[in-house]
C-alpha cells in the first residue's frame, strides 16, 4: 500500500482519532483532529482524504475523524453554514 492510498490515509486518520478520543470536549477533539491533518498533511494528502469521505462516505473512518472532516482544508463546509473569511486585524 503507498503513503498516499486512501487506506492508508484513513488508518492515519483513525490513529488522529484515537489519540483525541481521550479529550473530554468533543469539539476540542475534532478541532484537534483537522489541525494536525491541515498542518502536518501535505495539500495532495487532504485533498485525496476529503475526495475519499466525499466519495465513499467515510467507509473505514471512526466515528470523530469522520465528524472531523468538516474541518479540514479543502473539506466540504459545515452543513447550513457559510464558509467567511475573518476580516484582517487592524493595526
Amino acid at each position: 500500500m503507498s503513503s498516499g492510498s486512501s487506506e492508508h490515509l484513513v488508518q492515519m486518520a483513525n490513529d488522529i482519532g484515537n489519540y483525541f478520543r481521550a479529550e473530554p470536549n468533543r469539539q476540542v477533539a475534532l478541532d484537534g483532529i483537522a489541525n494536525h491533518i491541515n498542518k502536518y498533511w501535505a495539500p495532495r494528502m487532504r485533498k485525496k482524504f476529503v475526495e475519499y469521505v466525499q466519495q465513499h462516505g467515510g467507509a473505514g473512518l471512526d466515528e470523530l475523524p469522520r465528524a472531523a472532516v468538516a474541518k479540514v482544508n479543502g473539506g466540504p463546509a459545515p452543513v447550513g453554514q457559510q464558509v467567511t473569511t475573518a476580516p484582517a486585524a487592524a493595526k
